[in-house]
């Protein structure tokens, strides 16, 4: 028998190492065969949703769309109750912290990951994603209370969506988000109408629409400084790391360094444990300044802030330049 304790653990051990597949493939493995064990409702559902992320991020795309048709059949009749927050640990009707129950489940497993979201239409079933995905949006009774829930579930689809080049899907889904911004109470407000505006943004890049990413970007940024200039907000922190992000993604290196100064500068005075936050500060410091220290301190703090090996994100970023040089690959390399 395998008991709740060792799958946690593992998922633990794993869950900062979505990219190595072998190890992704055993931790499937084990999560199987606790599937096969007689679980509550809420580690049932617990026990799915895992799986089906943890292939479809393993580039097993068909099983992954198994396991979640597995999961619809055994849903009807149950009554899972998991954490409405990552890593959406079984809850009861008793918890002190906010949870979601199967209606809310179905739209958050198909909205997990853009990785899974993709996965229908890798199999060359997005046609069946979308129908599942309005189907479970369909499905739950909108409140101010899982606002956030769909909010970020239905940005998925839309990723979803333009990974197919469903443009006109992904412009509804768009208009979705925009409207559950809308619905959502304080002091969700404010942040989810700011990140439909950085995935409006996101739209506009993959149509080719240089004329509305601007103006967007624009809006993002003007937003950014009228936060910072009325009063701190909880939220700053993500849209400042999606913003910068937007605008490396443009070469805009000059408008993304002072978002990234800042971001570095808020709360703890760090990137936190995103390896990538500090690669872009880098990336934004030695573009604009050409200031060799700092943009290899930046370097080693990317190395030691993710379990990746971050050279091959290294060598296709903005280090065109210095990208064979001893020094920063020493700096970026975990063998180095």
């Amino acid at each position: 028998m395998i008991d709740a304790a060792t799958v946690r653990e593992q998922f633990q051990r794993f869950s900062r190492q979505w990219d190595d597949n072998s190890l992704l493939t055993d931790y499937a493995d084990l999560v199987r065969r606790y599937l096969s064990q007689p679980l509550s409702d809420s580690e049932t559902a617990w026990a799915y949703q895992t799986l089906a992320n943890v292939l479809a991020c393993s580039e097993h795309a068909a099983e992954a769309v198994d396991v979640h048709e597995a999961f619809e059949r055994w849903l009807p009749g149950n009554s899972p109750r998991l954490s409405a927050t990552f890593p959406h640990y079984p809850a009861t009707d008793a918890s002190p912290h906010a949870t979601i129950g199967a209606d809310e489940i179905r739209v958050h497993f198909l909205g997990q990951s853009v990785q899974f979201a993709a996965a229908y239409g890798a199999i060359g079933r997005y046609s069946d994603f979308i129908s599942k995905a309005d189907a479970a949006l369909a499905g739950v009774t909108p409140t101010p209370e899982n606002a956030s829930a769909r909010f970020y579930a239905v940005r998925i689809y839309m990723t979803a969506a333009l990974i197919a080049g469903d443009f006109e899907g992904a412009e509804r889904y768009l208009r979705a988000m925009h409207a559950i911004a809308d619905e959502a109470g304080a002091p969700e407000l404010a942040s989810l109408q700011a990140m439909a505006l950085l995935a409006e943004i996101d739209v506009a890049r993959w149509r080719n629409d240089e004329g509305r990413r601007s103006e967007k970007l624009r809006q993002a940024l003007s937003l950014l400084e009228e936060v910072e200039r009325t009063g701190p907000a909880d939220w700053l922190r993500g849209y400042r790391h999606e913003l910068a992000h937007l605008l490396i993604q443009r070469r805009s290196y000059d408008l993304a360094l002072p978002v990234l100064d800042a971001k570095l500068a808020a709360g703890d005075g760090s990137h936190g444990d995103h390896g990538y936050a500090w690669l872009m500060h880098a990336a934004a410091v030695w573009k604009v300044t050409r200031d060799r220290p700092r943009t290899l301190a930046l370097l080693r703090e990317a190395r030691d802030h993710d379990p990746r090996d971050l050279t091959n994100d290294f060598r296709t970023s903005a280090f065109e330049d210095v990208q064979d040089d001893p020094e920063f690959l020493q700096a970026i390399s975990r063998s180095g």
